[in-house]
């Protein structure tokens, strides 16, 4: 994997990818997990990768290297593939609900 791929970020700004990161990340949703491999991941994700990809991507292209790993023999792949989901999903940004009554006309 060419680690002078420059990635851009969820706020527009761009860095050199880490796969430390996505290492970390991984390890942390595999916690208590059986017949799961954090490397078969990050082998089927890190070829998706590309120049300027945005992390938001890299993020649902390791999920999707998670759930395409679901199989009879190691069902807890489901469960990596929920766990990063929900990583993900954390990290997007939201609007609060205050705001949103505020744009709604009656």
């Amino acid at each position: 994997m060419n680690q002078s791929l420059l990635v851009t970020k969820r706020d527009g700004t761009t860095e050199r990818i880490n796969l430390d990161k996505i290492h970390r990340v991984l390890d942390w949703a595999a916690e208590g997990l059986n017949n799961v491999s954090i490397s078969q991941v990050e082998l089927r994700s890190h070829i998706q990768f590309y120049d300027g990809i945005k992390t938001a991507d890299i993020h649902e292209t390791i999920i999707k290297a998670a759930a395409d790993l679901i199989s009879r023999d190691a069902p807890d792949y489901q469960y990596l593939a929920a766990r990063l989901a929900i990583f993900h999903l954390r990290k997007k940004p939201s609007v609060s609900l205050s705001r949103r009554r505020s744009t709604i006309t009656w």
